[in-house]
């Protein structure tokens, strides 16, 4: 029943149903062993994370609680900071998280686990903030740990390593193939790397995951969104993203690919500018707009070199 219970939850939680994963671990905990309590806690913390809860995850994990948990909590008060623009607290947290990888506790069962646990959290949020060499080194080696080595291909493909990245990926499926993540990675891989049937078996591989609940979740639409997208099937795209910004109109990732989209459409600058304004109120530093701020400035100071005086 533990297993049972682990393996829909873990499902759920990387198919981007947060909602349910939450109501699901609360109500398994009541009849889990110590261990699978321990799982199904670290699942509802990501869960309320993901779901942007970050107060309620650092008042309900303490001192008491196992490191990976802990680390969990140490994520949500470094995404809060990033969210508040709090560059004080942002720094606090990460320096915090830094110093959980040197800390070991006499009474863990399983300290190796542990450690994962803890690295995937800090390897995560080190390559958020763009420090790719720091995370990789955090991160290896991964052991066949499946989520080390889901974060570890995201930080190839951050540092268009598509090579190392593909390479990880087919190790994975001699041990993992049909684990969900396993099948999220390679459809990760499959989008960087391009063609027809790459993008075509990565949409498979996100329809599949949509079908296998009641209802899509965004995150499985996003992804099929991405893959019409590069297959320049842009009407279908459009209805796809859509439907996820109905169902959560604040997605950061289907904003922005919606303005990718309508770029590419040639929709007017005013859609096209609503979206972007839709993305500074949710997210007001996101690495789109940033990026967009950069090049708008670099495009600004060109343009004055050629400007009549």
């Amino acid at each position: 029943m533990d297993e049972n219970a682990l393996f829909a939850v873990r499902n759920l939680y990387y198919s981007g149903n947060y909602t349910q994963v939450i109501t699901d671990t609360t109500s398994a905990k009541t009849h889990a062993n110590k261990a699978t309590t321990h799982q199904l806690n670290l699942f509802h913390y990501r869960a309320l994370i993901a779901t942007k809860n970050y107060t309620r995850v650092a008042q309900e994990v303490t001192e008491s609680h196992a490191l990976g948990l802990q680390a969990l909590k140490a994520q949500a008060v470094y995404l809060d900071a990033v969210q508040s623009a709090d560059a004080a607290g942002r720094d606090a947290a990460l320096a915090h998280l830094r110093d959980m990888l040197q800390v070991q506790s006499p009474d863990d069962p399983q300290p190796e686990a542990t450690n994962l646990e803890v690295k995937v959290v800090v390897g995560q949020v080190l390559a958020s903030e763009g420090l790719i060499e720091e995370a990789l080194t955090v991160m290896l080696p991964h052991n066949n740990h499946l989520e080390s080595v889901a974060v570890v291909v995201q930080i190839y493909l951050q540092m268009n390593r598509l090579d190392l990245a593909k390479k990880e990926v087919d190790a994975c499926k001699s041990w993992a193939e049909d684990a969900m993540l396993a099948q999220l990675m390679e459809a990760w891989v499959g989008l960087r790397a391009g063609g027809g049937d790459r993008y075509q078996n990565a949409y498979y591989i996100y329809e599949e995951i949509a079908t296998s609940s009641t209802s899509p979740t965004v995150k499985s639409l996003v992804g099929e969104a991405v893959c019409n997208i590069q297959m320049g099937q842009y009407p279908e795209a459009e209805g796809i993203l859509q439907e996820a910004l109905t169902k959560d109109p604040t997605n950061t990732d289907a904003i922005v690919n919606q303005i990718v989209l309508y770029t590419l459409l040639s929709k007017p600058a005013e859609e096209i500018n609503t979206l972007i304004q839709q993305l500074q109120t949710v997210a007001p530093n996101h690495s789109y707009l940033q990026d967009l701020d950069l090049k708008s400035s670099l495009f600004d100071r060109a343009a004055q070199r050629y400007a009549i005086a």
